[in-house]
């Protein structure tokens, strides 16, 4: 910004650094040069990796030595580096080691001969030694750390670590065993990851039922009788899934419980405008954004929206909740919901976690499991969805925590007078976030139908949409006794 002084120190020097990395071109080099270039730029990064190892051991660290809480200072540094909390506490272990405890590792690093990559392997696999020995594994990867790959220079540290202590790798592996677990977590095109992570035997074991059952599925008992048999077999002959689709049906069969063909009851909520519901009410055409959205997950196809909500209310046994979300003209932001509650419940919460299915912190990714105010209930803050906000558990502590300070920047609803707020009511919902270094940050809300939306025009809009008058509620709609709503319907 004009008039802002340039930064000086460190900050200033790398900065110019980057200045510098964006004048370099390819045009009028020769292949050789340009190879030669890329491995100085690896080499670069390198010594940048090094560079805040030792900046955010040293923040850390002295957080610490004043007897205070570093997951402030962690969170600050999340931001910085603009990933997630968990991932900037993998950092600040990394760095914590390689500064303290592996010297010959952080110096292939500073120098730019591995990667951060590289050096978080070797920080890793030697996380179970003793100090001692952990400097001794160092001394031995020293000649050759910079020429092993990814695979040979853990087995190398595992190797090393298990000739210097042989109990450590069987705690190691023991601790490895109390961790079993079973995650979820979103894949792309309406898909997801399922992963159990527990023993080798076991995890192998079931896996082979899985297979041997998959290898018997086409064969039908001989001494079936002739109706059942001519039964089974058109059965299996119908069956014209793969191998691999099979296993995976198989096997959430059986953890769900469920008989083969049976429906899975769960609660998925489908956010899709009206269009992509019910195309035959608009011409009987999709629209060209043919797509619904699952909050905190992604898109979906709308025919697959589609099929999803009539095959639950084909099935007697499940349930179906339609409800009206209304929107700013363009379709991008869901409008405020006000409680007078003192706790974010009901329909309230349930606005916050669409809006905000994620943290609402910049680069968390997690989910948004808790809802709680911007402005703290304690400090006068309202219980609306203005001053709510969703986020996960830890970012709702740390910014509890002193030098942290959140504030409605943008209230997501166009200017009608209505909240008395004083806010500039224009654009998305947005928040900004000053850290206790006094770095800012801001938060937008994500488009209701996901990042990647495109808006429609307000000329697209049919009537009894009125520019003129700027608002749009349906005749039949009446608003919960609980909840005022500003609306603009699409």
């Amino acid at each position: 910004m004009e008039g802002t002084p340039a930064p000086s120190g460190p900050e200033g020097r790398v900065r110019a650094v980057v200045s510098a990395l964006a004048e370099v071109s390819a045009e009028g080099l020769t292949q050789a040069q340009r190879v030669a270039a890329v491995a100085a730029l690896e080499a670069l990064k390198g010594a940048a990796a090094a560079a805040q190892a030792r900046l955010t051991a040293a923040a850390v660290v002295d957080r610490e030595a004043l007897g205070e809480d570093s997951r402030s200072v962690r969170a600050d540094l999340a931001l910085a580096r603009r990933c997630s909390p968990t991932l900037a506490d993998q950092h600040v272990g990394v760095a914590r080691a390689l500064v303290d405890e592996l010297p010959c590792t952080m110096a292939a690093l500073t120098r730019g001969e591995i990667s951060e990559r590289r050096a978080t392997i070797v920080v890793r696999e030697t996380a179970c030694l003793s100090l001692e020995h952990r400097g001794e594994v160092d001394r031995r990867l020293a000649g050759v750390i910079g020429t092993l790959g990814d695979t040979a220079l853990a087995a190398a540290a595992r190797r090393a670590g298990a000739a210097l202590d042989a109990e450590s790798l069987a705690q190691r592996h023991r601790r490895a065993v109390a961790s079993r677990r079973v995650s979820v977590r979103p894949a792309a095109d309406g898909m997801a990851w399922l992963s159990v992570l527990g023993p080798m035997k076991d995890v192998i074991g079931a896996h082979l039922a899985l297979t041997r059952e998959e290898g018997r599925r086409h064969v039908i008992d001989p001494d079936l009788p002739a109706d059942q048999w001519e039964a089974a077999a058109a059965a299996a002959r119908a069956d014209v899934r793969g191998r691999g689709a099979w296993l995976a049906d198989r096997a959430l069969e059986l953890l769900s419980g469920r008989a083969p063909g049976q429906p899975q009851p769960v609660e998925v909520s489908l956010v899709m405008t009206d269009r992509v519901l019910l195309p035959a009410a608009f011409g009987g055409a999709a629209p060209a954004d043919d797509c619904a959205t699952i909050p905190g997950w992604g898109p979906v196809p709308g025919a697959q929206a589609r099929a999803a909500v009539a095959d639950g209310l084909a099935d007697p046994d499940a349930f179906v909740w339609l409800r009206r979300l209304f929107t700013d003209p363009t379709g991008r932001d869901l409008v405020a919901l006000d409680s007078q509650r003192r706790r974010f419940h009901g329909g309230l919460r349930r606005f916050l976690e669409l809006r905000d299915p994620t943290c609402r912190i910049p680069w968390c990714d997690a989910p948004a499991v808790q809802s709680d105010h911007v402005v703290r209930a304690a400090d006068g803050g309202a219980t609306s969805g203005v001053n709510g906000a969703g986020m996960c558990q830890r970012h709702n502590l740390v910014k509890e925590e002193p030098g942290w300070h959140l504030r409605v920047t943008s209230t997501g609803l166009d200017d009608t007078g209505l909240d008395g707020d004083g806010l500039a009511d224009t654009g998305p919902h947005a928040i900004r976030i000053t850290t206790p270094t006094g770095h800012t940050y801001d938060s937008t809300a994500p488009p209701i139908l996901g990042h990647g939306w495109s808006p429609h025009r307000l000329d697209d809009l049919e009537p009894p949409y009125d520019p003129a008058d700027g608002r749009y509620v349906p005749d039949d709609w009446v608003p919960d006794d609980e909840f005022w709503v500003d609306a603009r319907a699409t």
